[in-house]
């Protein structure tokens, strides 16, 4: 019973790895041809028999142009990416123990960053697409809340992301936790009636504060969380409408470059 289910897990674990492969090369071709690879790659696994898989790779969507970017990395600057990531683990684990450490993997974390996100616009410039501040803010969160979550770190690694993901919140890059609220600690001094109902009162308003203060910041974490969403979608619209305009650009061209060809003069031969 034990071999066949250590035999069960092995068939899943490379199954699962077969599929994570083949993602990998989807996301590793031209964006103009990963409808095409994607639909081929999905056919190939159903005639195979692996029709989960071939529904799980039908499912994805095409990437936008800063995800791409982005998964480009793991493959044209796989050591410096793997040296940020590791950067931001480092800031993370040493935050507290160790300032000093933690301050110099910051600043090679930074580097890195600024780095990678360099490297990603030159990959849109070859590719003919003009990156704007936008699209670069975007590659830029997309790499910060991939090294913060371990969800994510591997498929980024791996160059395999299949969705843009918003920068992570200073406290959680840096490994810091919500400070805790302070109580008020009662002196054991005798007090008479009236000091004892004034601390009372006071400790009654230090609690209202409290509550009120906590109250204003999940209403404002709320509303940057909401904020941060239709940023996220309307970004994510101008990453497909430059891929449509790239698009169309490349069909002007096309289409002047035609009627440049029927327009030229048939000459006629000598007599």
């Amino acid at each position: 019973m034990q071999a066949a289910l250590q035999q069960q897990a092995l068939e899943y674990a490379e199954a699962v790895s077969n599929l994570e492969r083949v993602i990998e090369q989807l996301y590793a071709v031209p964006l103009a041809r990963f409808t095409a690879e994607r639909n081929a790659s999905a056919t190939a696994l159903r005639k195979a028999g692996h029709r989960s898989d071939a529904d799980r790779v039908q499912t994805l969507r095409k990437p936008s142009p800063t995800l791409w970017a982005t998964n480009q990395l793991a493959r044209t600057e796989d050591h410096r990416l793997g040296h940020f990531l590791d950067a931001v683990n480092q800031v993370r684990t040493t935050q507290l123990r160790d300032p000093r450490a933690a301050s110099e993997a910051m600043q090679t974390q930074r580097a890195d960053l600024d780095a990678l996100v360099e490297r990603a616009g030159r990959l849109l410039t070859n590719a003919g697409l003009q990156p704007s501040t936008a699209s670069l803010r975007r590659i830029s969160n997309t790499l910060l809340g991939a090294a913060v979550d371990r969800r994510f770190a591997d498929d980024l690694r791996h160059g395999r992301l299949t969705e843009e993901l918003p920068a992570p919140g200073f406290e959680v890059l840096t490994g810091l936790a919500p400070a805790p609220q302070l109580r008020l600690v009662r002196g054991k001094r005798p007090r008479g009636a009236e000091d004892s109902r004034q601390e009372e009162r006071h400790a009654r308003e230090e609690e209202e504060e409290r509550r009120r203060r906590a109250e204003e910041a999940a209403r404002l974490e709320r509303e940057a969380a909401e904020r941060l969403n239709a940023v996220g979608a309307l970004e994510r619209e101008l990453g497909d409408a430059e891929t449509r305009l790239a698009d169309v650009r490349r069909r002007l061209r096309e289409a002047r470059a035609a009627a440049k060809n029927v327009a030229r003069p048939v000459r006629q031969p000598d007599r």
